[in-house]
């Protein structure tokens, strides 16, 4: 279902906030993870590794917006992933927030390898 040109105007700025936020917390885990001086160069790598492939596919999910039939499913892997606050969400129609409103927040947990 596509959306109005106001909420797609809206989604548009929603979109460039939570890819900032997505990207800045990538790179913090991604931090979080060399510094981590109790494991292993390797292990640190393959967590590393890890990391950058799962939030390579997880970024093509909410990102990967081609049509304006796309955003409810990008705005609920936006909000899944805890990227924008329901305050920020209010910029969108009624019925937009609605499609979106089935998505359960999960924050981003590092997967740490084994030693």
């Amino acid at each position: 279902m596509s959306v109005s040109d106001s909420d797609w105007k809206n989604y548009q700025k929603l979109y460039d906030l939570a890819l900032d936020r997505f990207c800045r917390s990538v790179l913090a885990n991604a931090q979080t993870i060399a510094q981590n001086d109790v494991l292993s160069a390797h292990a640190r790598y393959r967590t590393l590794y890890r990391l950058m492939r799962n939030r390579d596919k997880d970024m093509a999910m909410a990102f990967n917006v081609g049509r304006r039939s796309e955003v409810s499913l990008s705005l609920m892997t936006m909000i899944a992933y805890d990227l924008l606050t329901d305050e920020e969400l209010l910029v969108l129609s009624d019925e937009l927030r609605r499609r979106a409103s089935d998505a359960v927040r999960q924050p981003y947990e590092i997967e740490w390898a084994d030693d």
